[in-house]
């Protein structure tokens, strides 16, 4: 029994190590990229009223994320859209001008593109089949 008990802790051992070292490595990784929606759609939205983009692509400075385009949950509140924010862990209302009477490429959820300098640059409800 000895050996199998020492086998088990063997494993477990090489399996954190494993997920330690992958979670080391994908943020990094991550980070260089675009949004993989980027190039087809996000790069080509512009916010309602300009010829500004509502994207970002992903920018940082001094290491933390400033703001960007990505897939977020969302929902309908006393008849306005209300977006996860997930650089602040919370919801947020997303000002009805701002919303982009796009295709939305995520299908079931919203898109949200935010800077903490600007707030909500551009949204696109989920695809709720109407």
């Amino acid at each position: 029994m000895p050996g199998r008990v020492d086998v088990r802790l063997m494993t477990l051992a090489a399996s954190a190590l494993a997920l330690g070292v992958t979670g080391i490595v994908t943020p990094g990784a991550a980070q260089q990229h675009h949004h993989p929606l980027h190039r087809d759609f996000y790069r080509e939205w512009k916010q309602p009223g300009s010829d500004l983009s509502c994207c970002n692509a992903r920018v940082e400075r001094d290491g933390v994320e400033v703001g960007d385009c990505e897939p977020t949950r969302a929902e309908v509140r006393g008849g306005a859209w209300w977006a996860w924010l997930r650089q602040e862990g919370r919801w947020i209302p997303v000002p009805d001008g701002k919303i982009l009477r796009e295709r939305n490429p995520g299908g079931q959820d919203g898109q949200l593109c935010w800077t903490p300098a600007s707030g909500v640059l551009c949204f696109v409800p989920p695809d709720t089949g109407g």
